[in-house]
């Protein structure tokens, strides 16, 4: 896997969009043998912050706490871009798998006015080798994204690959730590050996399980045949079955045909003179009901019926009459200051006297404008008549005074006059009508029918219900063979799957065994080589040992002495971690990009350019070194020249604040 590209978005220190293209053609690293990306600047310009941001790129949360958390982005966005109004900034991170698919990770992060994060998004594009088309995916589950990601570039081998390595002193202090055994043992491929080994024991214990299950052949043959019996009472019965319900169908077909010929002859029971008498009789009682109905209504609303329309038309009048004299109240109401002006004017004398006819005009004109300064809207008539001077009582009497509808009178006119045209017309009827008939002959013969039916129907019963007891033992003894056949019914063979599932067990911890020693061992020549090839003191260490047990390195001196790695100062430490990571990284499959912080600040000219030329040229296909300039001397200016394929500057600008990416990391140490 290579690392691509690295886009800074408002990130941190780094203002406006500011991108690192970390790829280096294949090409170059095979002929040129350039393998390094060179990114150089003071401290504080923001190498620790591409170092981070990558990391928390590819596995967010995963190792930190959350006080960590919100400590690394309690000021995540740029300040200069917030204070010209940004509420949002991002990471990109683009990298190339080893089946050439290139993958592009984005975290966008927004805020609020006072710097507070509102929301973190992530998104996922992923394009097949020589497509043009990317597959977009919005992050929603944080796990599933973090399993998608462990399929390149596992989380437990991310302290082996990007790190500080001012810290990297640590591996070796927490090499006896469980966390640093699990991680050397995944990278080292063990836990998967010892996963394969737990799975064959899982399928051991499953075989266990179903030989204490599992059925001889005798005991599934006699299942069956105790299957195919109840199968044979199954037919016998469900043949006497349908010979019953053949019976029962010609039974109640008779009855059907009995009781038609029963209704043929009542139909013609019912036109006989002692139905009509009784239909007579009840149309008389009718008739006499709809009278006395008729009677009681017209003599309790025939004056309303009558008088209906004139009612109506009283009470629209009135409603109108009432209305007009509410409004000429209102209105004289607002007249009444007028009036009142006007008779004061008027009583005053005047000389010369004015005619009755000019004072009548005086006191029309003045409420002319009267009405029309006040803005008064006259809304009675001057032409309107009052014709009716009632009581208040009289009014609402006349109001609620009911008009009856005359159509209920004509309905019970019209009932009438029907039952009267029925009462006639039974009276024909009688006269010509027969005599009542007999159905004892039918009624006699429906009854013996029905007795045969229900003895038959008592017999089906009982056969229903031996069927339904014999399809419940067919039922479980299906079942049980069916539980057989799931477990794997053959003892014989599960019994050989067993053994052979064993002696595979057995087979595998021994090579376990053996690949165990042989991974040990290669880690260690593999440290023992690196670490001789780094380190200034030639043969300073008369053993090496890497503990199968623990995972853990131990030195000793020329007298076979355990040496403290501990007492050894930060700059060895250094050395020695370095070539426990080389020694790792060879004996894991993986193929990743490595990313180191400050590699060279502990340490003096000599191993500074031992790990230049020894270390980092073949420690992978993609080395990022983020550098001060307190590493840079000469000598390594030259070695960073020839095998570096890039170089930047990290150029943070004081006044400003903020860190603007340059090509020309070599310019940067000159100047």
């Amino acid at each position: 896997m290579l690392l691509k590209k690295l886009t800074l978005n408002n990130y941190k220190t780094y203002y406006g969009i500011q991108e690192i293209d970390m790829y280096i053609p294949k090409k170059v690293r095979e002929e040129k043998g350039q393998n390094i990306i060179l990114l150089g600047g003071l401290n504080g310009a923001g190498k620790t912050t591409i170092l981070k941001a990558i990391l928390y790129t590819l596995f967010g949360k995963r190792g930190m706490t959350e006080t960590e958390y919100k400590k690394l982005f309690s000021n995540v966005i740029n300040n200069t871009f917030f204070e010209e109004g940004g509420r949002e900034c991002s990471v990109s991170l683009s990298l190339e798998t080893d089946s050439g698919e290139e993958w592009s990770l984005k975290i966008k992060w927004y805020f609020d006015q006072l710097k507070r994060m509102t929301l973190e998004e992530r998104e996922l594009e992923v394009k097949n080798s020589g497509s043009t088309h990317a597959k977009h995916v919005r992050i929603e589950n944080i796990e599933v994204f973090n399993k998608f990601i462990d399929k390149i570039i596992p989380y437990y081998a991310a302290p082996f690959f990007i790190f500080d390595g001012e810290e990297i002193k640590d591996i070796i202090l927490r090499q006896n730590s469980t966390e640093m055994k699990d991680a050397i043992h995944k990278i080292t491929g063990m836990e998967a050996y010892n996963q394969l080994l737990g799975d064959l024991q899982s399928l051991k214990s499953s075989l266990d399980n179903k030989l204490a299950k599992s059925v001889s052949h005798t005991k599934l043959k006699n299942t069956q045949t105790e299957l195919d019996e109840i199968m044979e009472v199954i037919t016998r019965f469900e043949s006497k079955k349908e010979e019953l319900l053949s019976i029962i169908r010609k039974y109640n077909t008779s009855i059907n045909e009995a009781k038609q010929a029963r209704t043929d002859k009542i139909s013609l029971n019912s036109k006989s003179r002692e139905v009509i008498v009784k239909q007579q009789s009840r149309i008389a009682t009718e008739l006499d009901h709809a009278t006395r109905e008729l009677n009681s209504f017209l003599e309790q609303n025939m004056l309303n019926i009558i008088l209906g329309d004139k009612i109506s038309n009283l009470k629209n009048q009135l409603r109108l009459e009432n209305e007009i004299s509410h409004k000429r109240i209102l209105q004289n109401a607002s007249l009444a200051p007028y009036q009142k002006f006007m008779k004061q004017l008027l009583s005053k004398s005047i000389t010369p006297a004015l005619t009755h006819e000019q004072l009548r005009q005086i006191e029309v004109l003045g409420e002319e404008v009267w009405i029309k300064n006040n803005n008064i809207k006259l809304t009675v008539p001057a032409d309107f008549n009052e014709i009716h001077d009632i009581s208040n009582n009289d009014y609402n009497y006349l109001l609620n005074l009911p008009i009856k509808d005359k159509n209920q009178a004509v309905s019970l006119i019209n009932r009438i006059e029907k039952l009267q045209q029925e009462l006639e017309a039974s009276e024909k009827e009688i006269r010509n009508a027969p005599e009542s008939v007999d159905i004892d002959d039918e009624n006699k013969k429906i009854d013996i029918l029905t007795q045969t039916i229900g003895k038959h129907t008592s017999t089906l019963q009982k056969i229903n219900k031996r069927l339904s007891s014999a399809y419940e033992e067919k039922t479980e003894l299906m079942n049980m063979i069916t539980r057989m056949s799931n477990q794997d019914g053959s003892l014989e063979q599960i019994q050989t799957q067993s053994i052979q599932v064993q002696r595979t067990i057995n087979t595998m911890k021994q090579y376990v065994t053996e690949m165990t020693i042989m991974k040990a061992t290669y880690i260690k020549d593999e440290f023992s080589k690196m670490l001789q090839r780094l380190f200034r003191k030639q043969d300073e260490f008369g053993k090496i040992e890497f503990d199968i047990n623990t995972y853990s390195i131990r030195l000793y001196n020329d007298r076979m002495q355990e040496i403290s790695i501990q007492d050894r100062s930060a700059g060895e430490m250094q050395i020695i971690s370095s070539a426990l990571i080389w020694a790792l990284t060879k004996a894991s499959d993986l193929s990743l990009p490595v990313v180191i912080d400050t590699p060279l600040g502990r340490l003096d000219s000599y191993h500074r350019n031992h790990l230049i030329n020894h270390y980092y040229k073949e420690l992978s296909d993609q080395v990022i070194i983020l550098s001060t300039d307190t590493e840079i001397t000469q000598e390594y200016e030259k070695l960073m020249e020839k095998n570096s394929y890039k170089q930047y500057m990290l150029d943070y600008n004081e006044q400003k604040k903020y860190t603007i990416i340059r090509d020309g990391y070599f310019d940067f140490v000159k100047g």
